[in-house]
């Protein structure tokens, strides 16, 4: 569905490829997490202000710490913390309006409780009375997933358009005892429920998730940068052509992989089917093409250096019909294209400003008006769009964060790791 590039870009990469062979990766500079403000999916006005809704989770146990990692990582809520929760309150099995108003700062208030196979959950307004606004029923033993499926309904709610909780991002991990090795991972958008999608000694690196859940990477396992794809089961060689076979992206239909090869010794972009048949070739220029990313409506964004600097570029999805999207800034890479097609034709990609410093950007294609995502010290890379548009995950200081759509109320959700890629809507 998209690309993700590596820690740095196509030009890196093909910088850092001697350190690769030799098993010593680039170094990343250390930096301290983002501070940007959080800011709610939906305003509530307070004697003209607009404010985050406090939301009340009782809750205790497992189901209880993912409700309310839920609610921080929506960005529409401020976390009343359980401990400053009357004890009254935290054990009462029905909803007491008035209690509850006698709080202070609660908005809403979410309830569990489990009767026989199942649990139930249902979220009251304050401001709307006795009855829940929401109520469902999930399989009992099962709490992320029921967790998950709740706050999706619940930003649903208030947005008329569902969460992607449940959905997963794959992402590199990198390991130096006894041996520097990468190995490719993926994790709920909540930082649970990690899953190993490679477990060698050798160098695996920019994992890409595609419509169905699929992993495609390059890897090193045969002494050659090759493109690996894994449905769920071990990782099978997709493309082995001499030379790289790198930054593979699945088509948003599944059949096609855009990537960068070097096979004629400049990397240019081919598109290839699953069992690593060209199909065409995109690119033929003597500056070096990377980086694809898959619009939803039949286009290609990559990176090239054709104008003397990584920049941004998009063209047909069948070659053909370059242009140039990012201008300002001398040095811009990672594009990856927004699935959210309600939400306007956004690319997000990785920017070094005039101080040297990387932050996320957003520009939109059609307009060209581009919003800066962050600002925080360090260097802020590999950006990548959730499956509905209105998140966004990227690394900073070694970690991966999730952030809303403006690049606000960021959350670390996985430590150690690199180059993201966000897949599909969960099932």
């Amino acid at each position: 569905m998209k690309r993700t590039l590596f820690g740095t870009s196509i030009l890196a990469a093909l910088l850092a490829l001697g350190s690769l062979w030799a098993g010593t990766p680039p170094a990343e500079a250390n930096a301290a997490p983002p501070t940007l403000p959080m800011q709610p999916f939906q305003d509530a006005s307070v004697q003209g202000q607009s404010r985050l809704l406090g939301v009340a989770i009782p809750a205790d146990g497992k189901l209880g710490d993912l409700l309310r990692k839920n609610a921080q990582i929506s960005a529409g809520f401020q976390i009343i913390p359980r401990r400053s929760l009357p004890g009254a309150l935290i054990k009462a099995q029905t909803f007491d309006k008035k209690a509850w108003s006698a709080v202070g700062n609660v908005d809403v208030v979410i309830l569990t409780s489990e009767a026989g196979s199942q649990i139930r959950m249902a979220m009251y307004e304050i401001s709307k009375g006795d009855k829940p606004v929401l109520s469902r029923g999930y399989p009992a033993g099962d709490p992320l997933t029921a967790a998950n499926k709740f706050m999706n309904d619940v930003i649903e709610y208030y947005t008329k358009e569902p969460g992607v909780f449940g959905s997963r991002i794959a992402f590199v991990r990198t390991r130096r005892d006894p041996v520097t090795s990468k190995n490719v991972y993926t994790v709920q958008m909540n930082g649970e429920a990690t899953s190993a999608v490679t477990s060698n000694r050798s160098l695996n690196i920019l994992p890409n998730m595609g419509p169905g859940g699929e992993v495609v990477f390059t890897s090193y396992a045969k002494r050659n940068p090759d493109l690996w794809i894994s449905s769920g089961g071990g990782p099978t060689r997709v493309s082995k052509f001499p030379g790289l076979n790198l930054g593979g992206a699945v088509s948003p239909d599944g059949g096609t992989i855009a990537l960068a090869l070097s096979k004629d010794g400049n990397a240019e972009l081919y598109t290839i089917d699953r069992s690593g048949n060209i199909k065409s070739r995109l690119t033929k220029n003597p500056a070096i093409d990377g980086s694809p990313s898959w619009s939803g409506g039949g286009q290609i964004a990559f990176v090239s250096d054709r104008a003397g600097g990584p920049q941004v570029y998009r063209m047909s999805a069948s070659g053909g019909g370059e242009s140039r999207v990012t201008k300002a800034g001398n040095y811009n890479q990672s594009p990856d294209w927004s699935q959210g097609a309600s939400r306007g034709e956004w690319i997000v990609y990785s920017g070094r400003d005039a101080s040297n410093r990387y932050d996320i950007f957003k520009i939109d294609v059609k307009s060209g008006s581009v919003v800066r995502m962050t600002q925080s010290p360090g260097r802020n890379l590999d950006p990548t769009f959730s499956p509905d548009g209105r998140w966004v995950a990227y690394t900073q200081g070694g970690s991966i964060y999730v952030a809303n759509e403006d690049g606000n109320n960021n959350v670390e959700i996985a430590k150690g790791a690199s180059t993201p890629d966000w897949g599909p809507k969960a099932n």
